[in-house]
């Protein structure tokens, strides 16, 4: 089956999971999650291919996107920018 994959939202989402780890933010529940992906997504162009299910990406594909400092640049700030207007307060956080 063939299917329709964001190429910004694969690296942006990485990017991510590689920073939640070290990041110091109140909350990194899912909705604060999504809120950072929403963020950072909104700032870069999409980038559409088409592949099949669970193709890897290719060395051309990974060429298209900015460099990955600037990825995690605005990572960071969208973390940040959440991390001081949380969808949700910060008692009940939303796991």
């Amino acid at each position: 089956m063939y299917e329709l994959k964001n190429f910004s939202e694969v690296i942006v989402k990485k990017t991510l999971e590689d920073y939640l780890p070290v990041a110091n933010i109140p909350c990194k529940c899912e909705r604060c999650q999504a809120d950072i992906m929403a963020f950072v997504l909104n700032r870069f162009p999409p980038r559409y291919y088409v592949s099949l299910k669970g193709e890897v990406m290719t060395h051309f594909e990974s060429q298209m996107f900015p460099d990955k400092a600037r990825v995690l640049a605005e990572v960071v700030g969208a973390a940040q920018i959440v991390a001081a207007f949380p969808s949700h307060p910060l008692d009940q956080k939303e796991e």
